[in-house]
């Protein structure tokens, strides 16, 4: 339906001012005293005649799965609600608000629902939020599937149309195949699956793979990656293929002045098996008497940055040795090696690494040639303002979902 010299139009349910066409505009007032029979009643005049009333057969139809999503806010008498409007234009194709509110009906009645029924406060501003990203997104999506499809069709060649004619057949065989063979049941069992149409379903389809195939021969020629990506994002990463090794240390420090009875306790525990742990625990260090982690350096235990009269007492102890008591300044003091943790090296040579870094590299240079590709197709596309026609969608979306309603 369309409008010579318009660029958008609405159904609309009217509201009281009277200036909008209404349904009985359109009645016939010499029929008004018409009353249509009941169904009982036109059953019986069936049978008086001889006639067999139809029986009754129930079709799924897109309708069906739509009209809960699309049309379930209650208008009360005297609001007005658009119903539906032409919102824009992409490659000359014009656009409606429900192709952009229908895939995110779900969502906005969910949040809409929360939002009156659950909410002691409802948090109206939080829903328009809402609504604005997800009709952003999808508008986008949209408007980027239209140009992709543009493109992809524009670009066949008449071999290339032969195969997808001979694609698109052979799918439509294999769906009815599928399903037993009979295509009256393969067209109801896709309704029921997909809420599509055969036809609309089959369109789906080919509209996919012109995208995919789009995408394949438009970014995959730009993903280019050498050697030095690889070295280049190794080095960066050094430390997570190559980690340091480190040495957790523990430490018993008492005072000398007036400690002979505990220090010799402790000596007379360690004299007799118990661990650095228990010992440290009964001489009331704090965490049980482990001290710090230590990077440690070529050197090993003795590398690591500590005072040099600590590396000293650490010499030759393994993990859960403890060095002989020493005194430093007014300290008696007990060192332990509670635990050296030397990690797995990998280099750069090692397929595993080289196969991780060449698939992130991948990802990133694919993210960035599909970005690369839209800001083109952004670029070049004609198609309206995406400000205003998201602005339509969100004007007619609000007019269904209105606070306090």
């Amino acid at each position: 339906m369309g409008l010579a010299g318009c660029d958008s139009f609405d159904f609309i349910v009217p509201g009281p001012s009277g200036k909008k066409l209404a349904i009985g505009d359109f009645a016939d007032e010499n029929r008004r005293n018409d009353v249509r029979l009941s169904v009982n009643e036109s059953e019986e005049a069936l049978l008086a005649s001889g006639l067999k009333p139809a029986e009754s057969m129930d079709y799924a139809t897109v309708l069906d799965q739509t009209e809960n999503t699309f049309f379930d806010i209650k208008v009360s008498p005297g609001e007005s609600v658009i119903v539906d409007s032409l919102i824009g234009q992409v490659n000359g194709r014009p656009i409606y608000a429900d192709e952009v509110l229908g895939p995110i009906a779900d969502q906005l009645n969910a949040e809409y629902l929360q939002l009156v029924e659950d909410a002691a406060v409802p948090e109206w501003d939080l829903f328009q939020r809402t609504l604005i990203r997800l009709v952003g997104a999808q508008l986008q999506d949209l408007v980027l599937n239209e140009l992709y499809l543009s493109e992809a069709r524009a670009g066949l060649t008449s071999q290339e149309k032969t195969g997808l004619m001979a694609f698109m057949q052979n799918l439509r065989e294999e769906l009815v195949g599928e399903r037993g063979g009979v295509f009256g049941e393969a067209e109801q069992q896709i309704m029921r699956e997909e809420g599509l149409t055969w036809e609309e379903y089959l369109k789906m389809q080919e509209d996919q793979l012109l995208i995919r195939t789009l995408m394949h021969e438009k970014i995959q020629p730009n993903i280019m990656m050498s050697w030095k990506d690889v070295e280049r994002l190794y080095n960066a990463r050094k430390d997570q293929f190559q980690p340091e090794p480190k040495v957790t240390l523990g430490r018993i420090r008492l005072r000398t002045e007036g400690g002979d009875e505990k220090i010799q306790t402790v000596q007379s525990m360690f004299d007799a098996g118990d661990t650095f742990e228990v010992v440290a625990a009964w001489a009331g260090m704090p965490d049980d008497g482990i001290w710090d982690t230590f990077t440690m350096g070529e050197g090993g235990i003795t590398d690591i940055e500590v005072a040099d009269f600590y590396k000293t007492h650490l010499e030759g102890l393994g993990p859960g040795e403890t060095s002989k008591s020493f005194v430093r300044g007014s300290y008696t003091i007990w060192v332990s090696v509670i635990e050296v943790n030397k990690p797995e090296q990998k280099d750069l040579y090692d397929p595993e690494v080289q196969s991780m870094l060449q698939g992130e590299l991948l990802n990133r240079k694919m993210t960035q040639a599909r970005q690369d590709f839209i800001e083109n197709m952004l670029e070049q596309g004609i198609y309206d303002d995406l400000n205003q026609m998201q602005m339509r969608v969100i004007a007619i979306a609000l007019s269904r979902y209105k606070e306090g309603r």
